[in-house]
């Protein structure tokens, strides 16, 4: 079907096609949801279990080893991770990337299942399946206090409680998720509150009271349960008993026990056998949580905001922004001085990113038309200006009903295909613009030149489509998700570009394009100059003479003498691709952002408590509020730190896709910092580490000890550390073995230039209270391990009672000994403990000795594994660092020595990199066989295509240069790039070849039409003279086009190599350097390969 002919015949029919076209597109555009970077599924869910005051080992034994086992039957799980601490198990259940996203509920379901089946060591243990581990908040508020105006700091009459700060946070919340398109809003750093009845150790052994007996009284008392309901004949009515605690003095007034004097029964409290009940907050605290910005610091509340699936970022901040500005002013519903600060808003980072990108498809399709207009003049121009929009527009509109959402990469793809959619066009209208010089009417001109292209633009159009299209089925998990709109949007982009190619373009060509009154006379301000050059250089042979010595003579003349010289131009290209295969150029997952946000881990040893780390922590703060200001660019003084978020204890809700929550610690804090910039990031994230590692004098900053500090930029992609080796040791491994290798391990990646903050996951050991009980004399006192194990964790960690119920607010009842016996170690042998018997001292039945044991232990695959990380300087590849590593003498040396069960594996970015590349190759391999198949289609043969393939290699030369002199590693969007740059150079070798037999077969028909054995040649009846010149001259017809798609996509891409961002530069730098290298080897090899194939191999080039 002649689609170019159709076209013309039914023009209004085409016209109002592209018209609803361009106008869903634009529709699209408007309404479709935005995000900063693509969705993708954390297939990943927590279960967490406490069991406060159990030793490490202990709680891995008798929790996280029975669960283990038990997840590790359920098929669709590839990795368990776990980590466990005193008191507390935290499992990663980490699933398959073949796991669809609409079937991982189920699989959760599975886990619960197998879970609620675990028999616990205690009743009161019971674990939690987090199954929303992977949602991220588009919007985190911090709820303070201010001062009002007119005060430096806060009023301590006036200071808000905990409570206090929580109530407002809930109203907060109550309206938060009430608005279009909020999916939940969650609280996190709620300082709870408890209520604690306490004693001393001497009061309490003198007791008969025993702390089941004290349970039993209080959890009566503070009834919960229905009374039932009445059947009437006047109706039903319920029966709600009257026993809520109103105040604490209820607790201290309910009767314990009875003592008769004759027939006078004395009524017994718990404050007359000396026990004191208080109303406060959870010690130790779970989590502190603090808001700070260069004036201050101040306890807080966060509340997280999770979106909706498919709802828009921009508007749903919006919405929650205003209406909390509603709050505040309109209904003055919130007092004065709270202050609801966004510490975390992913919509501001949409806006800047997707109006960066947006600005770069304008300034790309910009510099195209300019680009057009230099080298073909300006009615060209103007078809393609008027060809763009309507390709880009309608591409958005096709793709939005394909799940594509507005997002960089989507976007970025654009630009990507701007190249190859402009090359489309630029045949078209050349292709006319000869017809026409030719003697053609315009829309003659326009249809035979759109017919004569048809089919090697759907050649080229789709090897560089099946170049990208099985991604979508070979790449799996996160990482398919993360690029499906680049496959998506270019293929889309690439085929509507071909079909408007030979349709609008058609009839905009036959509409603008004329040929030029004086052919001889440049019609463009490029060939002008040229022709302005030449005669100031002596020469005044027009340019376009095919044998003048003007540009396209030049080249007539190169071209000829590579053809002649063909294997010392194969060897000259040949040699050019060894060489840039010598060239440096690391590898590296994904790169880091640049934005104003990024996070300070802040780790002590396992064994410190909250309120350690939280001074530590404000250590750090305060470092960084010193460093917050700097001398900008023309000397001005610039603040640097907007606010920060510290969170210990926990890490809160997740606020970007790439960076996972730590684990609940009370050794761990995160400080999530917001920038005025994100140009200021790189260098303030270096001042806080060089401050808190060596201290600044000059600002009176000291340095941080005792805790590791390590502040670090958002990588883009799925998060992995940079540096990571893992010691893995089968089953209950020997921990002094695991550790002896890790520590190996370590000290290998110390001697590695280029690293810092190297660490372990295990951390130190821990002071540990060991009690060795005599069975013998137990089993005489009616006592077991666990009635020993239960006193003790009621007397120090405390035990919960009951809950007191203030309407929806719920407050636990603990029981415990005060802070003096419970802060004291020396005294814990004389503690009494509960048995059958009664009561009797510890020391009786046991004795009690101090030990070292690991405060941490982490296992994987249901095997102890100690993960040993490293951080990288700024332009260090940690996966060249782990390599270096992995392949050292001291390396062999470590694995050598490894005991039978003990290995040591990759981990990090280098595994996820690794996991990519298979993937990668696996679409590589699929695109390879599907381009062959295409070519061997259009060509019928095999010779034509491996002319074609020989293409690829001379894509690689300027990739690899243009990596190497800008100095970015071969990452996954330079792959992915390296698709698209082989795409151009296979559709320039498609087109090239398609020429040259055009010109061969006519000239084969002119000489058969002479007679007298003008056409006896031996090549198609050409003599190897007339071939040679027809590749030339194929070469010259090409050459405008050709280059005009190589300055077209290099101008596209320009915009994204200078300030597209670090996910993009390398993309670009790798296309822009490849197409250069390769489009001026393409137009010299592939004649020399085309003349190899026919003149040494007597392949005819066309059949008769």
């Amino acid at each position: 079907m002649n689609l170019a002919a159709f076209s013309m015949s039914r023009r209004p029919i085409v016209f109002t096609l592209v018209a609803m076209l361009f106008a869903w597109g634009v529709a699209a555009y408007q309404s479709m949801p935005r995000r900063e970077d693509p969705e993708f599924t954390i297939r990943t869910c927590v279960v967490t279990t406490s069991w406060p005051g159990a030793p490490t080992i202990t709680v891995e034994e008798l929790i996280t080893d029975r669960l283990e086992e038990t997840l590790d039957g359920i098929e669709e799980i590839e990795h368990l991770r776990s980590t466990t601490t005193n008191g507390l198990s935290v499992i990663y259940v980490d699933l398959f990337d073949q796991v669809q996203p609409q079937d991982i509920q189920n699989v959760w379901d599975k886990v619960r299942a197998k879970v609620a089946n675990v028999r616990m060591p205690d009743p009161a243990v019971r674990p939690l399946v987090n199954d929303e581990f992977g949602d991220t908040a588009v919007l985190v508020l911090g709820i303070h206090q201010q001062p009002l105006a007119g005060e430096e700091t806060v009023d301590p009459s006036r200071r808000y409680s905990p409570r206090q700060l929580e109530e407002h946070a809930d109203t907060i919340r109550d309206v938060l998720r009430l608005l279009p398109g909020v999916a939940k809003v969650e609280k996190f750093g709620v300082n709870d509150e408890a209520i604690y009845i306490e004693t001393d150790l001497g009061t309490w052994s003198q007791l008969s009271l025993t702390s089941a007996t004290l349970q039993q009284l209080v959890d009566r008392r503070n009834i919960i349960s229905p009374g039932g309901s009445i059947d009437t004949q006047h109706g039903t009515f319920s029966v709600k008993p009257g026993g809520e605690f109103n105040a604490v003095e209820e607790i201290e007034a309910v009767t314990v026990a009875g003592v008769v004097n004759g027939d006078t029964v004395n009524r017994v409290g718990l404050r007359e056998l000396g026990l004191t009940v208080k109303r406060d907050y959870l010690d130790p605290r779970r989590v502190v949580c603090r808001v700070s910005n260069p004036q201050g610091s101040y306890p807080a509340v966060m509340l997280a905001v999770t979106m909706s699936d498919g709802a828009n970022i921009i508007e749903v901040c919006d919405k929650c922004m205003r209406r909390l500005s509603e709050l505040t002013d309109l209904e003055q519903a919130l007092p004065r001085d709270l202050a609801v600060i966004p510490v975390s808003n992913q919509s501001d980072n949409v806006n800047q990113k997707v109006n960066d990108v947006v600005n770069n498809v304008v300034s790309a399709i910009i510099i195209v038309v300019i680009v057009v207009y230099l080298f073909v003049g300006l009615r060209t121009s103007l078809v393609m200006a008027a060809n763009i929009p309507i390709v880009v527009l309608g591409s958005v509109g096709i793709i939005s009903v394909l799940g594509v959402q507005i997002e960089q990469i989507s976007l970025a793809s654009i630009i990507i295909a701007l190249g190859l959619l402009v090359d489309n066009a630029v045949q078209v209208c050349d292709q006319t613009r000869t017809n026409c010089l030719a003697g053609m009417p315009p829309r003659a001109a326009a249809v035979e030149g759109a017919r004569t292209l048809m089919l090697p633009m759907l050649t080229g159009t789709l090897t560089t489509v099946v170049a990208f299209v099985p991604m979508l089925f070979a790449l799996q998990g996160g990482s398919r998700e993360y690029v499906y709109s680049l496959p998506v949007t270019l293929s889309v982009t690439l085929l509507l570009s071909w079909l408007l190619a030979m349709t609008i373009c058609v009839l905009l060509a036959a509409a603008f394009i004329r040929a030029p009154q004086d052919p001889g006379k440049p019609s463009a301000p490029l060939p002008w100059l040229g022709e302005w050059l030449a005669r100031r250089m002596g020469d005044s042979s027009p340019s376009r003479d095919a044998g003048g010595n003007g540009l396209l003579g030049i080249y007539r003349q190169l071209v000829m003498a590579a053809i002649g010289a063909k294997w010392v131009t194969v060897a000259i290209a040949i040699a050019l691709l060894v060489g840039a295969m010598q060239l440096p150029v690391g590898s590296e997952f994904f790169p880091q952002d640049r934005r104003d946000q990024f996070f300070v881990n802040v780790y002590l040893p396992e064994t410190s408590t909250i309120e350690q780390t939280s001074q530590v922590v404000q250590q750090v703060e305060e470092t960084i509020r010193k460093l917050s200001k700097t001398r900008g660019p023309s000397g001005q003084e610039v603040e640097r730190l907007r606010s920060m978020r510290s969170m210990i204890g926990k890490g809160g809700a997740r606020w970007a896709l790439g960076i996972d929550p730590p684990a609940p610690s009370p050794a761990v804090a995160e400080i999530l910092v917001r920038t005025t910039d994100g140009e200021l990031t790189p260098d303030f994230v270096r001042d806080i580490r060089a401050a808190t590692t060596v201290g600044d004098p000059e600002r009176g900053i000291l340095p941080i000890t005792g805790a590791r500090v390590v502040p670090k930029k958002l990588a883009l992609g799925p998060p992995a550390a940079p540096v990571e080796l893992r010691v893995t040791g089968d089953g209950f491994a020997d921990i002094a073995t695991i550790r002896r290798i890790a520590e190996d391990v370590k000290n290998l990646l110390r001697e590695q230039a280029g690293v810092w903050d190297v660490a372990d996951s295990w951390g130190v050991d821990g002071f540990q209270v060991t009690i060795d009980i005599d069975d013998n004399k137990a089993n005489l006192a009616g006592v077991t391990n666990a009635a020993v194990a239960n006193s003790l964790n009621t007397y120090f960690s405390g035990q919960q009672l009951s809950t007191f119920r203030e309407g929806d607010h719920l407050i636990p009842v603990y029981f415990r000994l005060n802070q003096a016996d419970r802060r004291e170690l020396a005294g814990i042998d004389a503690a009494w403990v509960e048995g059958d018997n009664g009561k009797l001292p510890l020391n009786s039945i046991a004795k009690v000795r101090p030990d070292w044991q690991p405060a941490k232990i982490e296992r994987r695959d249901v095997n102890r594994t100690i993960e040993v990380t490293a951080e990288v300087e700024d332009g260090v590849s940690g996966n060249d660092i782990v390599n270096a590593v992995w392949n050292s003498e001291q390396m062999a040396t470590i694995k050598q020595g490894l005991p039978l069960g003990y290995r040591i594996e990759i981990g990090g970015s280098l595994e996820e990199s690794l996991d990519a590349a298979q993937q990668m190759t696996i679409s590589f391999a699929v695109s390879f066989l599907l381009i062959v198949l295409i070519l061997v289609i259009q060509y019928n043969g095999w010779s034509k295509t491996l002319v074609i393939l020989a293409t690829l290699p001379l894509a690689l030369i300027g990739a690899l240069l243009g990596l190497s002199l800008t100095d970015n590693p071969l990452g996954f969007m330079p792959q992915l790039g390296l698709l698209s740059l082989f795409g151009i150079v296979l559709n320039t070798g498609i087109i090239f070849i398609e020429f040259a037999d055009i010109l061969i077969a006519e000239k084969r028909d002119a000489l058969r039409a002479q007679g007298d054995g003008a056409a006896d040649g031996p090549i198609c009846g050409l003599t190897r003279q007339q071939f040679r010149e027809c590749l030339a001259e194929a070469g010259q017809q090409r050459m405008l086009p050709i280059v005009l798609t190589t300055a077209t996509t290099i101008g596209g891409l320009l915009p994204l190599a200078l300030s597209g961002g670090p996910l993009w530069e390398g993309m670009a730098w790798l296309m822009t350097f490849g197409l250069i290298v390769a489009t001026v080897l393409t137009l010299v090899v592939v004649p020399a390969l085309y003349a190899i194939l026919v003149e040494t191999f007597g392949v005819a080039p066309l059949s008769d």
